[in-house]
């Protein structure tokens, strides 16, 4: 398995490493926001939407925590952009990118096979689908992580003990398995829609259900096209010895991490407690901008009224200080004057 790796130019590598810190960072703020949203509305912590939150969660540790190192290793590593240091160097990077990337990537592709799952399951069974518990999500949330937790270990036994290849060699397999469910769910809603559209006398309840089915659909369809190029590339890489394209091979990487920043924008347009959820954030930042806006102008007209009638006793002091000194200083002169005139006039008849 090789890789092109001539006329690497500084330029080129501030570009892809530009894009891929332009990526971390909408994929925080964008996933970020959703798990805030979820946390402050009660509508969105219901257990319909426990996989998106998981799947969420799972999306914000990569952009947070495995994008930038590997933005990092990018850098050092394929472009003269910088060197490794002692404290974090290759080898340290490397295996810490391959640890958080493999379990938090493989959390993420899980979350949206659960997902494609369970609205297959609440399209064909409705009724029992309602009785579902939020302990048997909490369940499949916490299997669906041992999951990948075992995958991801496997995975980097394989890499450490054996070779990329064999590591490879059990990651495309399951990988591809994913894909499939998620494609066999996705086409089974898709037919079972297209059934149901004859009959479109539907209560509002079940078109909100529909629609919500077929965004966690768009969804999970969405992760499937950022998905197969990356797997495309890397049974090539296997199956074939020619050199790849390193600019293909980043190319590819930003599609398939550009889908987790893609989910909350999906979320927000097509969910309604979304849109209802960042709508009254919104309102409730211009009511508090509004609150005290509305609180300055009060102080200002309880403050004006005081500041004016504490200047008008300052002016009146002052000036009865003045006064006061004035009239101690005429006194004086006066005083004075008196005793001149006194002895200009008594000192002759003494005499």
């Amino acid at each position: 398995m090789k890789m092109s790796n001539t006329s690497f130019s500084k330029a080129e590598g501030i570009v892809f490493c530009s894009a891929f810190f332009l990526t971390s960072v909408l994929i925080v703020a964008g996933n970020l926001l959703s798990l805030v949203l979820c946390a402050h509305t009660k509508a969105l912590r219901k257990k319909s939407f426990f996989l998106i939150i998981n799947m969420t969660f799972a999306d914000l540790m990569l952009g947070g925590l495995t994008l930038p190192i590997y933005t990092y290793i990018a850098g050092a590593t394929f472009y003269p952009l910088w060197t490794f240091n002692y404290v974090f160097d290759y080898k340290a990077a490397t295996f810490f990118h391959l640890i958080a990337d493999t379990l938090f990537v493989f959390a993420s592709l899980l979350s949206a096979t659960f997902i494609s799952c369970e609205r297959f399951y609440a399209t064909y069974q409705p009724l029992k689908h309602r009785t579902l518990s939020t302990n048997t999500y909490s369940i499949t949330i916490f299997m669906l992580w041992i999951l990948a937790v075992l995958v991801a270990t496997l995975l980097i036994v394989l890499k450490e003990l054996q070779s990329v290849e064999y590591a490879i060699y059990v990651a495309v397999p399951f990988t591809l398995t994913l894909i499939i469910i998620i494609c066999v769910c996705n086409v089974g809603i898709w037919r079972q829609f297209q059934h149901a559209s004859a009959a479109s006398q539907q209560k509002n309840r079940d078109s909100q259900r529909k629609r919500f089915t077929k965004t966690l659909v768009f969804v999970s369809t969405l992760t499937l096209i950022c998905w197969l190029p990356f797997l495309v590339m890397t049974i090539l890489m296997v199956l074939y010895d020619d050199a790849i394209s390193l600019r293909f091979y980043l190319m590819v990487n930003i599609l398939n991490y550009s889908n987790s920043f893609v989910n909350p924008v999906i979320y927000v347009l097509r969910i309604p407690e979304f849109k209802q959820a960042l709508s009254s954030i919104k309102l409730r930042q211009e009511r508090n901008a509004a609150m005290k806006l509305e609180r300055t102008r009060k102080g200002r007209q309880v403050t004006e009224p005081r500041m004016l009638q504490t200047a008008a006793k300052g002016i009146a002091l002052c000036s009865a200080s003045v006064l006061a000194s004035v009239n101690c200083l005429i006194l004086v002169i006066y005083m004075a004057f008196a005793d001149l005139m006194l002895r200009a006039f008594s000192l002759p008849i003494f005499i």
